[in-house]
């Protein structure tokens, strides 16, 4: 499957379900190619299911009616998406798509830094606790 789908998913999490839908047909186009015509999906279903079982998704429909668009996927990228949407990524996952290097030196000690004089009430600032 190509990560430009998991990636237009994961970026529009919180999309409503038509920005999704629309984003989804926008990077499939860009991968796929054009959308076929039912017609001609039709007389070509060999090479359509070809394209599909190569991970490469196709779109049957009209560009300007997304409710009525198909997209003819593999089993295995089906799952691939359905797996990609379940999985929560975890912290250390996080860090490490923004490139995050912990640090490779040896330990690093840390001072307890300057000694202060404990904090004391000036006048009757405070009101009296009596």
């Amino acid at each position: 499957m190509d990560p430009r789908i998991l990636k237009q998913l994961q970026e529009n999490r919180n999309a409503s379900r038509q920005e999704i839908a629309d984003g989804l047909v926008e990077t499939i186009v860009q991968i796929g190619g054009g959308p076929l015509t039912v017609r001609k999906a039709k007389d070509e279903l060999s090479a359509v299911l070809g394209k599909a079982r190569s991970g490469v998704p196709q779109v049957v429909g009209n560009l300007k009616k997304t409710k009525d668009m198909t997209v003819v996927i593999s089993v295995q990228d089906l799952a691939e998406l359905i797996a990609a949407t379940w999985h929560r990524e975890t912290f250390g996952e996080a860090l490490d798509a923004i490139g995050f290097k912990p640090h490779a030196g040896g330990r690093i000690i840390v001072g307890q830094g300057r000694k202060r004089a404990p904090l004391q009430r000036s006048g009757n600032a405070g009101g009296s606790l009596e």
